[in-house]
């Protein structure tokens, strides 16, 4: 397991909102151990930012991720 791996597994991380079922999340994680909450609908419309204020309660571009 990496150094990475196991800082970010102890750790409880923070409810994104609406973006932890969104099919647009990537979730990345930096060296430091801490986790970021990208959507990925910003790389085509400026509408959306690239790293929403968290936690989003409303969103008109959320879709359900299928799980």
């Amino acid at each position: 397991m990496s150094s990475l791996t196991a800082s970010t597994a102890s750790r409880p991380q923070p409810a994104a909102g609406l973006c932890d079922s969104c099919a647009f999340q990537r979730v990345v994680p930096n060296t430091r151990g801490s986790v970021f909450s990208l959507c990925n609908r910003s790389r085509k419309d400026p509408a959306y930012p690239r790293y929403p204020r968290l936690p989003v309660l409303d969103c008109p571009g959320y879709e359900r991720r299928d799980t």
